[in-house]
């Protein structure tokens, strides 16, 4: 048998298989279930639409910064903490406790060089940095 007649009886049959592989696809198609959205819902929601978002938080500067900081501080050093009444701590223990800021800065608010700092050398420190900060 010559390739030209291989290829005469071969061309039909792919003609045959295409057509009726794309006659298959076309009249089968997937059922879906339909959708009933919750009360109140409007049909996205997800990681990438939310549709509870939150409210975007707008940056603090300035004064308004610092005392949210102050505040931070005080919840976080005052509460049933190393600084918790009138305690004071050395470098080591701000380092392990995890009190990034006293413990980078330990030499400058250890004013009297004891090698232990309280809660009121952290504010009085604070305050030092505040009309530094506010023009």
């Amino acid at each position: 048998m010559s390739p030209t007649d291989m290829l005469r009886r071969i061309v039909p049959l792919v003609v045959l298989g295409t057509l009726l592989g794309t006659a298959q696809a076309e009249t089968t198609t997937q059922s879906v279930a339909p959708v009933t959205l919750p009360q109140g819902g409007r049909g996205v929601d997800g990681p990438f639409f939310p549709a509870n978002r939150p409210a975007p938080v707008i940056p603090s500067t300035g004064t308004q910064l610092q005392q949210q900081a102050q505040q931070r501080l005080e919840e976080r050093l005052g509460a049933n903490t190393l600084l918790s009444n009138g305690a004071s701590i050395t470098k080591a223990q701000a380092q392990s406790a995890g009190l990034g800021l006293i413990a980078n800065r330990f030499d400058q608010i250890d004013t009297q060089h004891t090698g232990r700092v309280s809660l009121s050398d952290v504010r009085q420190y604070l305050q030092t940095l505040q009309p530094q900060q506010n023009p």
